[in-house]
């Protein structure tokens, strides 16, 4: 019962997440992030070091951080101010990141 809870509690997040990307409310996305990583930790999906890294992000001013991809491996993502993401590059990359890439999505 547990995993479906988790699991109907992320298809929400996932819905709402995708509304907020499609009218490029980063607003909301950020925190929507935060949630889900909360959830995919609860799944046991994610690892030490890439709770570190998104918890570096997030103090270096990410409005939203999360693990990325099927899991336990060491990528993440986050959503920044384009003005901070260098800052935040550096945190991580005193978090333990091996490399950063920082990128801008337009709507």
């Amino acid at each position: 019962m547990l995993f479906q809870e988790l699991f109907e509690n992320t298809g929400e997040i996932t819905k709402n997440a995708r509304q907020a990307i499609e009218t490029g409310d980063n607003a909301a996305l950020g925190p929507l992030m935060n949630q889900n990583q909360i959830l995919l930790e609860k799944m046991g999906v994610s690892s030490i070091e890439l709770e570190r890294l998104v918890q570096a992000a997030r103090k270096a001013g990410a409005h939203g951080a999360k693990l990325s991809g099927g899991g336990r491996g060491g990528n993440m993502i986050a959503l920044v101010p384009m003005e901070s993401a260098q800052q935040i590059a550096k945190a991580l990359s005193g978090a333990g990141a091996t490399n950063t890439i920082i990128t801008s999505v337009n709507n």
